[in-house]
């Protein structure tokens, strides 16, 4: 009997005891000297907020607690604020709807505010990480397989012989079967292929766009006119649908639950030291379970450094990885990723590695 107390008394104390230590972890989580609340202003992300209260802020859905009363209460937007609070020992992010914060009806689309009414035609809540470096790469950027490539429909012809084309030209196009007049089309130049720098193998081609394109007239070959010119269009270049869906920006920042790991293949923007806001391609993508929002940390490569010690001159020292950045999963394609950079401590280089946070 006396036995059985004992275990039982036991159990309780290490009950106790770990959920004291799992409530001063959470408490760990927090930034030194968090406020209490913070007023969402214009221009901030997802991101700059967890920063304000949380050491990493892929931690955000853990400290988050969805008020049931507000409409869309996972959304934020400028004039709201976010309040810190305490249950049952555990810090809790909750969020404060501003009266002026717009209303949007679902039905008509038209958004309200209040208490001075009047329309918007934008939704103004705040992206997870900085739309305006992201948005150019969220919809008609793309990695296709040679595949996919080959298959998409090529520019055989120039109207007026030309050399290449703009916005308003008419080209021709072969193999364009079930054209529809009222579809938008997308004309991209397949420009750079990936390779794994580890297994040699490949994992697709970054197709460039363009421009976009409506059918004239269907048939064989079919007659298209670019309605928009991101660059100029020649001959060889293809076309495909446009992306039915669009990709959102309202993300939430996430510990990684596939395999993290990866290196950076590339980097747009032509640079060769990589550093805050800046969009790179790195290896791994739905073949890993990777997802939109997951965060990775960025290692510098290992290095392996001969000894230039007198007694140890055949002797080769392997360096760990040293933590250099931070980036955020925004794009997530069968084998590659996009990420932006969110923060670095150093200059980043190509083949640099992720991993977990």
């Amino acid at each position: 009997m006396w036995r059985r107390a004992s275990e039982w008394y036991i159990a309780l104390l290490i009950s106790l005891f770990s959920s004291l230590g799992s409530a001063q972890d959470d408490n760990n989580w927090l930034i030194e000297n968090a406020p209490q609340s913070y007023r969402v202003q214009a221009g901030d992300t997802l991101w700059d907020i967890a920063c304000r209260f949380l050491r990493d802020p892929w931690r955000w859905q853990q400290i988050w607690q969805a008020n049931p009363a507000i409409e869309d209460p996972d959304r934020i937007y400028p004039g709201d604020r976010i309040v810190l609070s305490y249950q049952e020992g555990q810090p809790r992010l909750q969020l404060e709807r501003s009266q002026n914060t717009r209303i949007l009806n679902k039905q008509t689309g038209i958004i309200k505010l209040r208490p001075r009414v009047r329309e918007l035609p934008v939704d103004r809540a705040i992206p997870a990480i900085p739309l305006h470096v992201i948005n150019p790469f969220l919809n008609e950027s793309r990695v296709v397989t040679p595949s996919q490539a080959k298959h998409c429909p090529p520019v055989i012809a120039l109207d007026e012989d030309h050399i290449v084309i703009g916005a308003g030209d008419r080209f021709y196009v072969s193999r364009m079967s079930s054209l529809e007049k009222e579809d938008v089309y997308a004309v991209f130049r397949p420009e750079k292929t990936y390779i794994d720098p580890k297994t040699k193998a490949f994992l697709g081609v970054e197709g460039l766009l363009l421009g976009k394109a409506q059918v004239e007239r269907a048939g064989e070959p079919a007659r298209l006119i670019l309605t928009q010119s991101f660059a100029e269009v020649k001959i060889g270049d293809r076309v495909t649908h446009t992306l039915k869906e669009k990709i959102s920006p309202y993300f939430v920042p996430k510990y990684p639950q596939g395999e993290p790991e990866g290196q950076i293949i590339s980097v747009f923007g032509g640079v060769t030291q990589i550093g805050q806001y800046q969009v790179l391609v790195v290896t791994g993508g739905t073949d890993r379970c990777r997802e939109v929002g997951d965060v990775l940390a960025i290692y510098q490569t290992k290095k392996d450094i001969p000894s230039r010690l007198l007694f140890e001159t055949d002797r080769v020292y392997r360096f760990p990885p040293l933590r250099i950045g931070t980036s955020v999963v925004f794009r997530v394609f069968d084998k590659v990723s996009y990420v932006l950079v969110m923060s670095a401590t150093r200059p980043i280089y190509l083949l640099d590695e992720v991993g977990k946070p």
